[in-house]
């Protein structure tokens, strides 16, 4: 029997088998140290996930700390963020609504009032420079200033308007007044006007016209002193039983008070009653900050008198005294505490006058009390006080007033000094 030769095909076909287990024997080791050096590498640097992949496309230095973002308030937003930045304005003056946590117009308006005073783009969102400035020592306190579309060129007693309400906020920053910026101008802000102007060498009329108001908004306007500095050289004259006057003295610029004094505010008694240029004016001012407040009634008893004139109501009280029973020398000593020694009157400079109220005692009326509180800021001194009885001389008096000038008044009510301290004339 003839031997089958394999087919040709089928030689190849062995051959390339032979071979391709060959190449696998070859190559088998090699792809097992593969596989073990992929696996090793993995293991030691995992593949990112999703998330760390955003991660790594966020911070791209490793060893980088990321900083958060600061979140930008605006109007809709709301939160304890909001809150707080509604408590940071408020503090500054700059908001004056409700504190809730709720971004609205108000908070906006407030946050841009912020911005514009510091040089901020005002947009009212509060990004991050804004709060950063915000809530740092250098954020400034709100300092209102009027536009020229909104500011008359002069304000005065009984104007009520928002550009008041903006000189007083002004006058309060700078610390010239104490009361509140209700957009009233009445007797407080007046007295207030006439200390900035006192303080600033202008004419102490009570009026902000344009000269006061460029100055008083100005960045170069000056606070307030606590006690201004009096001029030594205009010092106020003392007249007392240690410094009396001469028979002869008589005041140069005196004045009828019924012919300077509006009848609308005060009853002036005496067709002859006198009294110093200067001095009348300011009571002309002190009477209408009165009424601006509604304090009227007011009555001058007693202005400038001369020597023989206190001569003779010395004497009448002497009089009295002794008709009591009193002996001579003694009705003298009692009288001399009631009514000054001829040449020792406060009457005789024209500067003094007595303040009373028709028809009734005038302490403790509504008028004794404001011008207890009042007097101060339009030079007037209460010039006998209770305190001061061992010092002066005199018992109290509280409706003899005396004026010495605004820069000298409150000075000396801040030091609660009577003239005779004030000018170092005590014993």
């Amino acid at each position: 029997m003839e031997k089958r030769r394999p087919k040709a095909g089928t030689v190849v076909m062995i051959a390339l088998l032979l071979a391709l287990t060959g190449v696998c024997v070859y190559l088998a080791p090699r792809t097992r140290d593969a596989y073990q050096e992929y696996r090793t590498e993995s293991e030691a640097t995992p593949t990112p996930t999703a998330d760390n992949a955003n991660m790594m496309a966020v911070t791209l230095d490793p060893n980088a700390t990321p900083t958060p973002t600061m979140l930008i308030l605006k109007l809709g937003t709301q939160g304890d963020e909001v809150k707080k930045l509604q408590e940071r304005l408020y503090q500054l003056g700059y908001y004056t609504g409700e504190i809730d946590g709720q971004y609205g117009q108000g908070t906006a308006q407030a946050v841009i009032a912020f911005q514009t005073q510091h040089g901020i783009a005002g947009d009212g969102l509060a990004g991050e420079e804004t709060r950063n400035l915000l809530y740092s020592d250098r954020a400034e306190m709100f300092r209102p200033t009027p536009t020229p579309t909104e500011t008359p060129s002069m304000l005065t007693m009984g104007d009520r308007n928002d550009a008041v309400k903006a000189l007083q906020a002004r006058l309060k920053e700078l610390g010239y007044l104490d009361g509140s910026a209700d957009g009233d101008f009445g007797g407080a802000t007046k007295a207030a006007v006439v200390w900035f102007q006192t303080q600033n060498g202008e004419t102490p009329d009570g009026i902000a016209g344009a000269k006061t108001l460029a100055l008083l908004f100005s960045d170069s306007a000056p606070k307030a002193e606590p006690t201004p500095t009096p001029d030594p050289n205009a010092l106020p004259i003392l007249v007392n039983r240690t410094h009396p006057v001469d028979a002869s003295y008589r005041p140069a610029d005196l004045v009828q008070l019924k012919d300077v004094l509006p009848s609308s505010l005060v009853t002036v008694k005496g067709s002859d009653c006198e009294g110093d240029r200067t001095a009348a004016q300011a009571l002309i001012t002190m009477f209408e900050a009165a009424k601006a407040d509604g304090v009227t009634g007011w009555q001058i008893s007693a202005g400038y008198r001369s020597v023989k004139y206190q001569q003779t109501l010395f004497d009448r009280q002497v009089a009295e005294y002794q008709n009591q029973g009193l002996s001579v020398a003694k009705a003298k000593s009692a009288a001399s505490k009631l009514v000054a020694d001829p040449g020792a009157s406060e009457h005789h400079t024209g500067l003094a006058f007595d303040i009373t109220v028709a028809g009734t005692t005038f302490k403790g009326t509504e008028q004794q009390k404001w011008l207890q509180k009042h007097c101060w800021d339009y030079g007037f001194i209460i010039r006998y006080q209770e305190d001061k009885e061992a010092i002066t001389g005199f018992l109290a008096e509280c409706w003899h007033i005396r004026y010495v000038g605004v820069q000298h008044s409150v000075v000396m009510r801040d030091r609660n000094l009577c003239l005779e301290e004030y000018l170092g004339e005590t014993d």
